[in-house]
């Protein structure tokens, strides 16, 4: 009977006599088995751990954008909207301003959701059975529920664009006039 324990590997030898490995191997062995133990221990262990693990992101297109919707506190319930490509939260849960802020900068005219499309947002975080004639109706909801939220954004947007361009117009040369009469 052979043992095959862990400890006494047995190989044939040529002359047919039983050879057992070398401390030398095994000391080898046991070296790249725990390097490949910590390489396993590196790789999944994260550097920097997420400040909140029920949190729950859903990115898509919708109409032209591309709008991610997030729900931080994980109760099934959208605590902000951002699109992907400014990484600026323009619609935020009511109540939760300055929690978002943390997390994302907000937009300069960011506005709290309204009821329909705080509404319409958490269907999307439960998107995976939906079909297609849902969607649809998510994405008509979604434009209806912008454009109720769209005059207050426009002004505001207004607002800022007219402060930008008094404070970008150039300031009249002293001599500007004289040099234009002569």
């Amino acid at each position: 009977m052979q043992d095959h324990s862990i400890f006494t590997v047995v190989a044939q030898a040529p002359a047919g006599r039983p050879r057992s490995i070398t401390a030398r191997t095994l000391y080898a062995l046991w070296v790249s088995l725990a390097f490949i133990l910590l390489l396993a221990a590196c790789t999944s262990t994260p550097e920097l751990k997420p400040e909140r693990t029920t949190a729950y992101l859903v990115c898509d297109s919708y109409i032209i954008f591309d709008m991610c919707v997030q729900d931080l506190a994980g109760d099934g319930a959208v605590d902000m909207i951002y699109f992907s490509d400014t990484n600026e939260i323009f619609m935020y849960r009511e109540g939760m301003r300055n929690t978002v802020a943390e997390v994302m900068p907000l937009h300069r005219c960011a506005v709290p959701l309204n009821e329909g499309m705080q509404r319409t947002t958490d269907r999307i975080l439960h998107r995976n059975n939906m079909q297609l004639k849902e969607e649809l109706i998510i994405a008509k909801e979604l434009i209806v529920n912008y454009a109720a939220a769209k005059s207050e954004i426009d002004a505001c947007n207004a607002y800022y664009d007219e402060l930008d361009g008094i404070a970008q117009q150039p300031e009249e040369e002293f001599f500007m006039g004289e040099w234009d009469d002569e």
